[in-house]
């Protein structure tokens, strides 16, 4: 099992960087782009094996807050609510991230968290209906206190920090793998600018069309981002 000990940073963003480079190096479809971010993922998680955190199903607090995905994550989590959700379930989903971008999309954090802005990807129950194929960022955020969530995202007008006791080491690992799967897709001639996951998702959910121009190397129009 690897352990925190074993973790240098550069070293593994190199390792996930060549990983990336060498699996969308010579093309990527939409199956391809999908494993190759759950093997980073996994390469990340693989060193988070066994760390406390406090976060279960249905423990939604921290879902309120601005969460930047990569472009093929957007697309990936896209294609994956194509494939696992009725017509009907889709064009609602659809609808709650529309009305989620028309209200939340210029809101910071704290704004969010006053007016309970949550993730429309969170199913009745409160928890991740993507969770299989959640983004990098998503996967860097534990708590390691339940009750302190609770209070920090309590829908208060405060001028105090709201902290939350969480795992560092977990952040940097993740963040890590966010930055070097960044770094390959540029280096492999593909966009790689991040955007707000709901906005990013619902628009590759409009326009199909946009995700096979993502994977054959044209650069997203601006429009996705006003």
């Amino acid at each position: 099992m690897k352990t925190i000990e074993s973790w240098h940073e550069e070293q593994f963003r190199t390792e996930i960087r060549a990983r990336v480079v060498e699996a969308l190096g010579k093309g990527a479809d939409a199956t391809r782009m999908a494993s190759t971010l759950a093997a980073s993922a996994d390469n990340a998680q693989s060193f988070c094996v066994g760390r406390p955190y406090a976060c279960a199903a249905g423990c939604p607090h921290c879902c309120v807050l601005n969460v930047a995905v990569l472009l093929p994550e957007a697309t990936t989590i896209a294609l994956w609510l194509r494939e696992s959700l009725s017509g009907e379930e889709l064009a609602g989903l659809q609808k709650r991230l529309g009305t989620h971008r028309s209200w939340a999309r210029w809101m910071d954090d704290d704004e969010r968290i006053l007016k309970q802005m949550a993730c429309p990807l969170l199913d009745q129950y409160g928890a991740c209906s993507v969770h299989p194929v959640r983004p990098l960022a998503c996967r860097a955020i534990t708590s390691l206190d339940s009750q302190s969530c609770r209070e920090a995202f309590r829908p208060t007008v405060t001028d105090e920090d709201r902290l939350v006791p969480a795992d560092l080491f977990r952040k940097a690992v993740f963040d890590a793998a966010f930055t070097a799967v960044a770094s390959a897709l540029r280096q492999v001639g593909l966009d790689d600018r991040s955007i707000e996951l709901g906005t990013g998702v619902l628009a590759f959910l409009e326009h199909p069309e946009l995700v096979q121009a993502f994977l054959g190397g044209e650069r997203m129009p601006q429009t996705l981002w006003l």
